[in-house]
């Protein structure tokens, strides 16, 4: 009876033992027992669409990531014309997320308040993203939190950027037409455009990216440099401050200084819109203006100083010059990026946080991985040239399946990538005069807390939907008779009850 229950015991233990070995270690990373694949599949959301590349990356990727911690990804993407609907539907629809791209821009302050990401504290950084936690200023986990939490991993390197307007430099040229430096500058090239390029609209616009970038180019270069201080890129608050003023005052489009400039660039963009120089088919466009104008079929490309590289070389592949107009406001400024720019953050129902949290420290600061996902394969979709990162013998810009920056894994530690040899003269220099033009902003640590007046400010947001975009892109038939309609729907939703908060809230930050 002895040796049975002896006997009994043993095989307990071997079996206890048996599914530990197939589970979890204490540090949080699966144990993988040789010839039997126990690895985890890590869910991530990207911003975007995959390059076509993608699939052998991230074969690669998913090698180093199992060998490494038991795990691999799945990658999926929100397309930019669908982020305003899908960015949020993903986090509410139950779908198991394990991380998603995160950012100022990406209604970051949004989310974290509805409570759709998971708290982040410094304690867990140190322990599974050891990597990060050394290379991150302090300065990035303040503007990461929320009521003192941390709910978003931010970058280590905020990138060195403005907002950039591409034209066509040879049909310029054609058409007689002087240099172009500002966005104000740019009526005669567009008429020329529409009179010479039937194949073309001079300006087509996407309904979520590009939609009110005419507006907000011309009204920086001549007015106060406006941003907003709580939805920042996504979305409308009404709360505004001057980029350029370090005081921080809080302005409205409704009240001088704002209201004047904001109304006269509405009227100059409704003049464009109706000769013709942008399309009318806005609200329905889910393709950007920089990809139209790699096809040839715009004479205008928006974007930053990072995303149209891989335009201007697809553009000049074709035979086309290329010129760049830094869209900058009146005293030739942008505002410097802060960490929160690009990130990433846990959702709430993750089923796999601290493992996908492991999966980011080596994604976005260990060199090998974040070279894979930013430049591709070495020796397939990159070789690195005389201290440059060039393109495969015989393969054009245009034939690459994985262009830099462009698979959405914008958070990576930038500090150590090699220049790009297919940089292009005129890209090089705007590479370079671009630290000249950023200043400090403000409010870049700020976020907003909207508990208290999240009702108003969603249905703030929503009369600017309704009553100011269709401004704001010259589709409504009276601006000023608009504007007042506008003005009326915005305070009709609690305009008043947001600002004050927002007073409250600034005050409290700029003077602790």
């Amino acid at each position: 009876m002895n040796r049975k229950w002896l006997l009994a015991v043993v095989l307990v233990a071997f079996a206890i033992g048996s599914m530990t070995a197939c589970g979890r270690s204490d540090s949080g990373k699966p144990s993988v027992k040789e010839g039997n694949d126990r690895t985890t599949t890590l869910v991530g959301y990207l911003i975007g669409s995959a390059p076509p590349g993608l699939p052998a990356v991230l074969e690669e990727l998913n090698k180093k990531l199992k060998q490494d911690i038991g795990a691999k990804l799945e990658l999926r993407y929100i397309q930019w014309g669908e982020m305003a609907a899908k960015y949020p539907q993903v986090l509410s629809s139950g779908e198991t997320v394990d991380f998603i791209f995160a950012a100022n821009w990406a209604y970051f302050a949004q989310e974290a308040a509805k409570g759709s990401f998971r708290e982040i504290t410094r304690d867990k950084i140190r322990k599974y993203m050891p990597l990060h936690d050394k290379a991150t200023n302090g300065r990035a986990w303040e503007e990461a939190s929320i009521g003192g939490k941390i709910y978003m991993i931010p970058t280590s390197t905020p990138d060195m950027k403005v907002p950039v307007t591409l034209i066509r430099g040879d049909l310029r040229k054609k058409y007689g037409l002087p240099d172009i430096r500002r966005m104000s500058d740019l009526e005669p090239y567009l008429a020329a455009v529409k009179s010479n390029e039937p194949g073309m609209v001079p300006i087509q616009v996407d309904k979520q990216y590009d939609f009110i970038k005419t507006h907000a180019n011309l009204q920086w270069e001549t007015g106060p440099s406006s941003v907003d201080v709580i939805m920042t890129t996504n979305g409308f608050s009404g709360v505004f401050t001057d980029w350029d003023d370090p005081s921080g005052k809080l302005l409205t489009i409704f009240d001088e200084p704002l209201r004047s400039n904001y109304v006269q660039v509405a009227k100059t963009v409704k003049s464009w819109y109706d000769k013709g120089y942008i399309n009318h088919d806005a609200f329905a466009n889910k393709i950007r203006s920089k990809d139209s104008f790699e096809q040839g079929k715009s004479a205008v490309a928006y974007g930053n100083s990072n995303d149209i590289q891989s335009t201007i070389a697809k553009a000049e592949q074709q035979g086309w010059e290329v010129e760049i107009i830094p869209n900058l406001s009146r005293k030739g400024t942008y505002i410097m990026d802060p960490y929160i720019n690009n990130g990433a953050a846990i959702p709430a129902d993750s089923n796999h946080a601290e493992l996908a949290m492991r999966a980011l420290d080596l994604i976005m600061e260990e060199p090998s991985y974040s070279q894979l996902v930013y430049f591709g394969i070495a020796g397939k979709d990159y070789v690195v040239k005389d201290g440059r990162i060039d393109l495969p013998s015989g393969m054009t810009p245009g034939q690459s399946s994985y262009p830099p920056d462009a698979a959405g894994f914008w958070f990576t530690n930038k500090s150590g990538h090699l220049p790009n040899a297919s940089w292009s003269d005129n890209y090089a220099k705007h590479r370079e005069e671009v630290p000249n033009m950023l200043v400090p902003y403000a409010y870049s640590a700020f976020t907003f807390n909207v508990v208290s007046v999240r009702g108003e400010l969603e249905k703030v947001n929503q009369a600017a939907i309704q009553y100011l975009n269709p401004i704001l892109s010259g589709m409504v038939a009276d601006v000023d008779v608009a504007f007042k309609q506008a003005q009326a729907a915005i305070d009709e939703a609690g305009f008043a009850s947001v600002f004050e908060e927002a007073k409250k809230q600034s005050a409290a930050y700029l003077h602790p």
